[in-house]
Order: structure tokens, then sequence, then C-alpha cells
């Protein structure tokens, strides 16, 4: 089982986001995309979230794309 990279909770009307992936600096991988644009759905149906607030667990909130050599998509 895959551990989840992104954890939002939700106080008073806003929604905090959390990139959670500090060993690549939150790189925008396939499941790291999926799960934020989950969490961005979520709060976009709820009637009481006004705002949306994105953080990062580690020191770095969002370096870039993830991409591996040779995988579907990657530049070589």
């Amino acid at each position: 089982m895959t551990s989840s990279l992104v954890h939002s909770s939700v106080a008073g009307g806003v929604v905090t986001v959390t990139l959670d992936s500090p060993h690549n600096r939150n790189a925008l991988s396939r499941q790291l995309m999926a799960e934020f644009s989950s969490r961005l759905a979520a709060a976009e149906q709820d009637p009481d979230v006004r705002a949306v607030l994105v953080r990062s667990s580690g020191r770095v909130v969002l370096r870039g794309c993830r991409s591996r050599r040779g995988a579907p998509g990657s530049e070589q």
C-alpha cells in the first residue's frame, strides 16, 4: 500500500493542504498530483470553504516535475 503524499484539514472555512513528500522536495510525481487534485476538488465542492492554503511538511513547498529517464512522458 502506498502512503498518502497529500493531507488536508479544514478550520474556519480554510482548507490547509499539506504536501508530504520531503524526501524528494515535493516533486510533482503522478501520485502527488493525483492526490493534490483530489483534495482541491473536494475543497471546491464544500460550500463552507472560502480559501485553500498550500504548505509543505519539509523545507521546500514544490520543487518541480519528477521524471525518470525512460518513463512515459519524461524527457531524455
